[in-house]
This record gives structure tokens, sequence and C-alpha cells, in this order.
């Protein structure tokens, strides 16, 4: 997956529960279990506001760490 600022823009554009889905399918696609964890409304919001303020560094480095995370690597 890569992340640049208009795949931000996409997601920022979701509905909430849409947000909400594409985060729980990319941890599980990672190898992360949520099911311990409930994602709540002011979750999303923080997380819409990371997305918003993120930089161009660090979309590049959650791109790695998705890359990284695909192909099993530390």
């Amino acid at each position: 997956m890569q992340l640049d600022r208009n795949a931000i823009d996409r997601l920022l554009s979701m509905s909430d529960s849409q947000l909400k889905f594409i985060i729980t399918k990319l941890a599980v696609d990672n190898g992360l279990d949520l099911a311990t964890f409930n994602i709540s409304s002011t979750d999303i919001g923080s997380i819409r506001r990371a997305l918003a303020n993120a930089t161009d560094a660090d979309l590049a480095l959650a791109t790695e760490q998705l890359t990284r995370g695909k192909r099993g690597g530390r």
C-alpha cells in the first residue's frame, strides 16, 4: 500500500465506519489482532487528526512499515 497525500485524503473522506473497517483490515492483514480492542468514535477522531497532520516523512515511514509487515520483516 502506498500512502501519499491522495490516499490520506481518500481515507479522510470516508465515514467513521468505513475508516474503522479499513484500519481493522490493515491491522489484520499485517498480523495484528484487534479483537481485544474496540475502536471508539474518539479513537477515530484521533486517527483522523493524526492522518490530517501527517507529514510526508510520516507517510514514507508508514509506507515502509506496511511494506515490511507484508514481507514478514522487522
